[in-house]
């Protein structure tokens, strides 16, 4: 859809990859059971819900295909998050 549209993927900002590793690698380094490594992803899931959620208000204006894309995305973050929560 992005080519479509004459645009490229964007990685995340720099600044954000390295704080999210620096984070991940401290937690884990500091117990790496099951539960730390739920409670990351838990923490992803809910920033990726937040950012879709985001975007998906943001550009009120957008195809009704890439709004069912951010959608069904949001409802996979959703189902991973419930997956994770015995893990906690």
């Amino acid at each position: 859809m992005l080519n479509k549209q004459g645009m490229d993927e964007k990685d995340p900002p720099l600044i954000a990859k390295g704080m999210s590793h620096v984070k991940t690698n401290f937690k884990i380094t500091m117990d790496s059971s099951d539960a730390t490594i739920a409670e990351l992803m838990v923490d992803g899931c809910d920033m990726g819900i937040k950012s879709l959620y985001q975007y998906l208000h943001q550009y009120k204006a957008a195809e009704h295909g890439a709004k069912d894309v951010c959608e069904r995305l949001i409802g996979i973050e959703r189902g991973l998050r419930k997956e994770l929560y015995p893990y906690l």
